[in-house]
């Protein structure tokens, strides 16, 4: 596990990153975080849908392996506490959507979706959070593809 953990960490420590987003430009007033919470409200659970259908493509299409991490302290009192720092994979991908969908809208833990062979690393914490780290061309396209086709945008970040 240590080295999984060294991967991610790795990965994350880029400087340049892509994240899902559900706005198709940056808001610059201070209206962002009343929309941020509206949205929290009355579309999240429409945003972890989303992102679930993206993933479940995402690994048909490459080998992967998923770990939930980060749990608070007091984990026993949440689902899904027993898979962490395990390889959830093998799973079905209506038991995998279910968890990913829970981490997203209670905003606990978070999930890290690796695809070892093109050295790709997708993150999603709680909320609106997901962001893909690494540079791979023919996977950036295909994410790109399955963004747009969830009427998200897939943003870089610098």
């Amino acid at each position: 596990m240590e080295k999984i953990l060294e991967f991610i960490e790795t990965l994350q420590s880029s400087e340049s990153y892509h994240y899902i987003d559900f706005l198709p430009e940056k808001i610059s007033s201070d209206r962002y975080f009343e929309l941020e919470e509206y949205l929290m409200i009355n579309y999240l659970d429409d945003f972890s849908q989303k992102i679930c259908r993206i993933i479940m493509k995402m690994i048909t299409y490459y080998d992967a392996e998923i770990y939930l991490t980060e749990f608070p302290e007091e984990k026993s009192r949440f689902k899904f506490y027993e898979y962490e720092y395990k390889n959830i994979r093998s799973k079905s991908l209506q038991e995998i959507h279910k968890i990913i969908s829970y981490i997203i809208k209670n905003d606990i833990s978070s999930v890290q979706i690796i695809f070892p062979k093109k050295n790709i690393l997708v993150s999603i914490d709680g909320g609106f959070s997901v962001t893909i780290y690494g540079e791979n061309d023919e996977v950036l396209k295909l994410v790109e593809k399955l963004v747009k086709q969830e009427n998200l945008f897939l943003k870089l970040a610098f």
